[in-house]
Parts: C-alpha cells; structure tokens; sequence
C-alpha cells in the first residue's frame, strides 16, 4: 500500500471531477458533500488492472475542504479479493505517479506520512 497526503489549490469538487475526467480507470464509488460555496467533502474509488503483476489496484482520494484549504489523502492498494498479496513496488509507484500527474499543477503542498 502506498499513500500521499498534499494541499491543493482547487476546490474539492474540482478535484473529483478533474479525475473522473483523467483517470484511466473504472470508477467504482464516488461521492461529494457541499457545505458551502467552494467548500465540502468528498471521495473517489477507481480501480485499474496492471497486467505485469497480474492484479487489480484500487485508488482511494479523499479530499476536503472545510477551513478554507483543500487537503487530499490519495491510497493506493491491491483491489479487496488481493489484500493478502503485496503490491509490485513499480505498479505501487506508477499508481502513485499516474494520480500524482494529473494534479500536479494544482498541488501546493505536499505532507509526510
């Protein structure tokens, strides 16, 4: 499992709909919550099958943006059926990569974890 915290300059529902717009995946859930305007909470869940390991990963962004900045938490993980299978550290990092890219214009902080 790998994982990235980070601050982002576009309201959460951007975010979401940026992704569902880039991502090459399968969306499995998403779900958004306004609060107020440019404010609210939400999450994503895509999964992809990486033929080198043989696997499917699932990505989970969560992102929220409750006291004026948004903040994002992106995991990625072998899908529920695989929790006992560790994931390929390459599909790890270009999971991470893929995500990472299509934000990265947007990201202005990233945490460590």
């Amino acid at each position: 499992m790998a994982a990235r915290m980070f601050s982002l300059s576009i309201p959460p529902a951007e975010v979401l709909h940026t992704l569902m717009g880039e991502v090459d995946g399968d969306v499995l859930h998403h779900e958004y919550y306004p609060l107020a305007s440019d404010r609210g909470f939400g999450f994503i869940v895509f999964e992809r099958f990486y033929s080198r390991g043989n696997h499917h990963i699932v990505w989970v962004l969560h992102t929220e943006n409750i006291q004026g900045v948004t903040n994002a938490t992106l995991i990625c993980t072998a899908n529920n059926g695989e929790w006992n299978i560790p994931l390929d550290e390459q599909d790890e990092w270009e999971c991470m990569d893929t995500m990472m890219g299509i934000l990265d214009e947007y990201i202005v902080d990233e945490k460590e974890i």
